[in-house]
This record gives C-alpha cells, sequence and structure tokens, in this order.
C-alpha cells in the first residue's frame, strides 16, 4: 500500500471539486463493470474527460482508506442541499466503534448498510471481513456510483450488491448465519415524508402492537424496516439524531428495543462531538440484536470523539424499568436516579409554565419610560436568558431589569395626563405593526399584554447552546417567553427551594432537552416537568 503525502491528498481533492470530474473519476474507476440504467443516466449526463493520473491518484487515496469521492461531493453539494434528503456523512472513530461493537457480538457473514452513501459502513466491514459480503441501500443513483467506484477500487466490488432505491423496498434472500445491519440511516422530517409510507410506518408498528405516528422522521422508518427483515440473532448497530429518546413519537422505538428489536446499548453522543458534519445536534448510536432475551439496556454518554472508539463501559437498566420509563434521557444520564425511589420528576412538585407571549418584544419591552407610561403599566419582568444565566442562582432584586408595558384593557378610566401618555405609545406602537399579527390579532383588545399572572418561584432558561440555568425569583420578577416559571404544588421550605435550585444547577445537562441544528437545545415545559429531582424529603434534610 502506496501512503499519499497530505499535500497530494488535499491536491486530489482540489481536483474533484467539479462534478463532471467528479463523477467521470468515478466512471473510470468501476473499469467497465455493469452499471445500473440510473448510473448510466448520470454518468452520461456528467461525462468529461479525466487524465488516467487522476485516476490513480484517486485510486490509492481509496485504498489508503481515505474517501476522496466523499469528501468532494460534499464539498460540490452544500450542507442544506444534502441535509434536504438525509445526507449525512460519519466520522472514522463512529464507524470503527460500531464495528468494534458489532464484532464483539460474534461473527456475521452479511453486512446491510440501508443508508450507504459513498459506503463508510459497508466497504469498511467488508475489507475487514473477507468472509461476508454486503448489500448497500442508496437513493441516489450519483452517490451510488461513488460507491461502485469505491468498492471496485478496494477490491469488494464482487461481493457488493448495491440497490438503488429506498431501503424500505428492499427484499433479503435467506442466509446461513447472521446478518449486521449497520449505517447512518438518514435523516428526513416528516414533513418531507410521503402519506403513503407514513401510513406504511403506522400500520406495521400496529400490527406489532406498538405505538405509532405519523410524525416520525425518516430513520424510524428505518428500524421499522430492519426488524422486518432481521431474523433472531441478527445485529444492528445505526447512528441517528438522539430526539427519539424523548419525544412522542419517538416511543415507536423505545417499544421495539424493549420488545421485538432487542435493545442491547444506547450511546447518546455530546452535541460537541461532530458525528454529522456541520449538523451539530444530539447523536445517538442505537445497538441492538432482534430476538434477544437479554433483560437490560446499557447506556452511556459519549462526550469525546475518541470515546466513539470504545462503546461500552456503561451503566445497566432493567428493560421493564426502560419500558416504564417516558423519557430516556433520565436512564442515560444516571442510573442510580431511576432506580431509586428518593427521586421523583420535578412536576410532582412544581406546575410548570411558559412565561408570556407579548406578539412584539421590541415594543412592549421597555429599555426606558420615554414616552411618560404610568409606573403601574410598566411591570418588571426577565425578558432575557441573561437576566437567569448572571443571576447566580438567585434574582433578588428588579432594578437591574427591564419592564413589559401591560397596559389596562379599559383606557377611558385613566387620568387625563395618563390617557394622553398612553395614546402617544399606543400610536408609536401602531407604527411599528403592534397591532398587526397572529398575537396582536386574537387579543382583546390588541394592546393587552397580560402579566397579571403571579410571579414564579423559580425560573429557568428555555432554551440556548448549554444546559438550563436555574434561578430562585425571590424579587417576584414576572417572565416572558424567554423562560418558563416553576410553580409550586406542595410548599417548600426556603433553604429546600434553594437547594433544588443549586442541585439542578448541577445536575441538568443539555441531554435532558432537544438539541437541534447549531447546537440550540430547547426545553419544553413537559420536558422540565419530567426531569428527575431529590423528593421533597430529601430536600427538607439536606441529604442527597
Amino acid at each position: 500500500m502506496t501512503t499519499q503525502s497530505p499535500a497530494a491528498g488535499v491536491a486530489v481533492l482540489d481536483a474533484l471539486l467539479h462534478m463532471p470530474t467528479l463523477v467521470s473519476v468515478a466512471k473510470k474507476l468501476v473499469n467497465g463493470a455493469v452499471l445500473s440504467w440510473h448510473e448510466r443516466e448520470v454518468s452520461d449526463e456528467y461525462a468529461t474527460v479525466v487524465s488516467d493520473e487522476l485516476v490513480e491518484f484517486v485510486r490509492a487515496a481509496i485504498v489508503d482508506a481515505t474517501d476522496p469521492l466523499g469528501a468532494a461531493y460534499c464539498l460540490i453539494r452544500s450542507s442544506e442541499q444534502r441535509r434536504s434528503v438525509g445526507q449525512t456523512f460519519t466520522p472514522v472513530e463512529a464507524v470503527l466503534g460500531m464495528f468494534s461493537w458489532a464484532e464483539a457480538m460474534g461473527e456475521f457473514v452479511r453486512i446491510v448498510d440501508p443508508g450507504a452513501g459513498t459506503g463508510r459502513y459497508v466497504l469498511h466491514g467488508l475489507r475487514q471481513h473477507s468472509r461476508a459480503f454486503g448489500v448497500a441501500a442508496e437513493t441516489d443513483p450519483l452517490v451510488a456510483l461513488l460507491l461502485r467506484a469505491n468498492a471496485t477500487a478496494l477490491g469488494v466490488a464482487d461481493r457488493l450488491e448495491i440497490h438503488i432505491g429506498d431501503y424500505r423496498t428492499l427484499q433479503l434472500e435467506p442466509v446461513e448465519g447472521r446478518t449486521l445491519f449497520i449505517g447512518n440511516p438518514p435523516y428526513v422530517r416528516h414533513h418531507d415524508i410521503s402519506p403513503a409510507w407514513k401510513d406504511w410506518y403506522s400500520t406495521g408498528l400496529k400490527n406489532l402492537g406498538h405505538a405509532s405516528s405519523k410524525l416520525a422522521g425518516l430513520h424510524l422508518h428505518f428500524f421499522l424496516k430492519t426488524l422486518a427483515l432481521s431474523r433472531p440473532g441478527d445485529l444492528g448497530c445505526f447512528i441517528t439524531a438522539a430526539e427519539w429518546l424523548d419525544v412522542n413519537y419517538g416511543q415507536s422505538l423505545r417499544d421495539m428495543m424493549t420488545n421485538g428489536l432487542g435493545g442491547r446499548a444506547v450511546f447518546v453522543v455530546s452535541p460537541e462531538v461532530p458525528v454529522f458534519g456541520d449538523a451539530m445536534v444530539s447523536a445517538c448510536i442505537t445497538c441492538f440484536e432482534p430476538g434477544s432475551a437479554d433483560t437490560d439496556i446499557e447506556f452511556k454518554n459519549i462526550d469525546r470523539v475518541e470515546q466513539l472508539l470504545e462503546l461500552q463501559g456503561g451503566h445497566r437498566a432493567n428493560k421493564i424499568t426502560a419500558k416504564a420509563e417516558r423519557k430516556w434521557s433520565v436512564l442515560v444520564r444516571n442510573q442510580e436516579i431511576v432506580r431509586n425511589e428518593a427521586f421523583i420528576d420535578l412536576g410532582e412538585l412544581f406546575k410548570v409554565s411558559r412565561g408570556q407571549v407579548t406578539g412584539k418584544n421590541s415594543v412592549w419591552v421597555a429599555k426606558d419610560n420615554r414616552f411618560g407610561l404610568p409606573e403601574e403599566f410598566l411591570v418588571p419582568t426577565i425578558t432575557d436568558a441573561a437576566d437567569i444565566i448572571h443571576a447566580g442562582g438567585r434574582i433578588d432584586n428588579v432594578e437591574g431589569l427591564r419592564r413589559v408595558v401591560a397596559l389596562p384593557a379599559n383606557l377611558e378610566q385613566l387620568e387625563h395626563d395618563q390617557f394622553l401618555a398612553v395614546q402617544e405609545f399606543l400610536e408609536w406602537a401602531k407604527s411599528e405593526h403592534a397591532n398587526k399579527g397572529w398575537i396582536a390579532e386574537h387579543r382583546k383588545p390588541w394592546w393587552r399584554v397580560d402579566m397579571s399572572k403571579p410571579a414564579p418561584q423559580i425560573v429557568v432558561t428555555y432554551m440556548g447552546r448549554r444546559p438550563p440555568v436555574f434561578a430562585v425569583n425571590t424579587a417576584g420578577a414576572s417572565i416572558i417567553n424567554v423562560a418558563h416559571g416553576l410553580y409550586p404544588k406542595v410548599p417548600l421550605p426556603e433553604n429546600s427551594v434553594e437547594q433544588l435550585v443549586a442541585w439542578l444547577n448541577t445536575n441538568v445537562s443539555q441531554n435532558s432537552g432537544r438539541v437541534y441544528a447549531g447546537g440550540l437545545t430547547k426545553f419544553e415545559p413537559s420536558e422540565v416537568a419530567r426531569l428527575r429531582i431529590p423528593n421533597a424529603e430529601l430536600l427538607a434534610e439536606g441529604v442527597f
């Protein structure tokens, strides 16, 4: 094997950054192999002249276990273009770690990659397991051509079947031995899934006696299809977005993991670990053995890239416990919290409510009182997450807070000077279109921002690129919808509330919420209410 210099690798990649060149190099690499008509159509569309020297440079790079064709494709096609069809390319650490987990489970004779891309999973498996053969599903014929070129360059094309089409249409012949289903199923939101496929998914789950939802993304469809294709003793290891752990439409996969799919392990990857390129989201490596009678599921957090290489060493939760748990991020975070009756849902002690929606913060949140509005109409309010983040766990005065304009519904009762000031403000508000929009048009009157709700005892940030921050609200500040408020259902001593806030700020992680592209984590009231906390007795005693 000839190892190329880094400079040579860069030069090869630069030469491929033109779609006709990329496709034509791939066509030469397949060396006369029979192509599907889809691939022939693509190669004819982009046909151009490429040098044999470039082709050989690319071949050498592929043999060196790099993927210059896939890397070039990702640079030519923007992340936005690829994301719309669920195309993400996985780092080598994840590929190696997932195969290591599967190999520790025993031998396999067939490798099925449900969303193969340029073949990073299936080709690695075929190189490492010379007696195995592969099946790769890929919907994009151009990418399938790149996959075939990689397989040819590596000398494994004769052991690889490429299914150009939807994985959900794949059929597999029975084999003697174990099949490994492994890869990175495409992430496509339910909005872009046809009604027919949503019906297919929902009906399939109902037939198995599982919860079904038509809001599931495409990657969850792939788990159902894998269950249908697999036989007892087969193995599966998929890397996907982690939202299925907690959201309602993820209940179907949680059901399958505890009944039928044979869940063995769940490794939740921190959003700081780049597994989906520029898509900064929480990832999840889900390992399963269909038909397995194993009674436990292993859970572990992955905080560093190198930890992807060793998918083991987590804590275990009984499947009966897991089946009863509504939110599996709890199982990931702390095994003892799940099994210890001394811990309860935060919602047992507090009601969690969103802050008030103003409809247009630039109008209704006042930085000053330039219109001379009556002070009683200006409500000190938490209007920015920073108000909580920088509070040090306690908001004990309102002097540094901005104020929300909360005018009465009936302005006729105002004194003359007050009325003139309010009228001048409302004229300005109209000029800023504060009387337009869904919120203003659906409240009576349009200027009535109702801030009469009592101040919450505890406030918590709602969205950010960090874990949520809690603060005791001793100042009695109101909140708008940059924060949630916690209202006690049972009386708690002041010291217990302070201890709870300190415990939450120490123990609640970003994984407890939903992480979106760019690393933005969102906590809905229901998710805050499901956080596991010490019970009231422990809080009162300060022992936890």
